[in-house]
């Protein structure tokens, strides 16, 4: 923490973290020490817009793969065919910002397969970059 960053009142130290104050639900507070801190916000996910469209879990994250899409549905496919999830807001993802790039950077394959599997449904479509 640089002095000119803003303070927290639950953060403690000076130009280092030393402590947090912690407090739980019904209100008991604890002081603990602390040399590093990793902030996660959010946790929901936002796929209230998809108005049923795809299979959620229970909390409603998107539902991948073989169990929601068939035993042939590629990785990261959604219960629609030919509809991918990546990213936090996949059920099961790990919920990292490096995760969710490599799950984008993957997906890439599983379109050129889905492509490969499905040819009837791009008559049109040109092989560029192997898509």
């Amino acid at each position: 923490m640089s002095s000119s960053a803003p303070r927290s009142p639950n953060a403690l130290g000076g130009s280092t973290l030393t402590g947090l104050r912690l407090r739980d639900r019904d209100g008991g507070e604890q002081t603990v020490p602390a040399h590093c801190l990793y902030v996660l916000i959010g946790g929901h996910p936002s796929t209230d817009w998809l108005g049923g469209t795809l299979a959620l879990d229970d909390r409603g994250y998107i539902l991948t793969g073989s169990g929601v899409a068939g035993a042939d549905a590629l990785p990261m496919e959604t219960s629609v065919p030919g509809v991918f999830a990546v990213g936090d807001v996949r059920s099961g993802s790990v919920k990292r910002v490096g995760a969710a790039v490599g799950e984008g950077a993957a997906v890439a394959q599983c379109l050129v397969e889905y492509r490969r599997r499905h040819p009837a449904l791009f008559p049109d479509a040109r092989a560029v970059c192997g898509f």
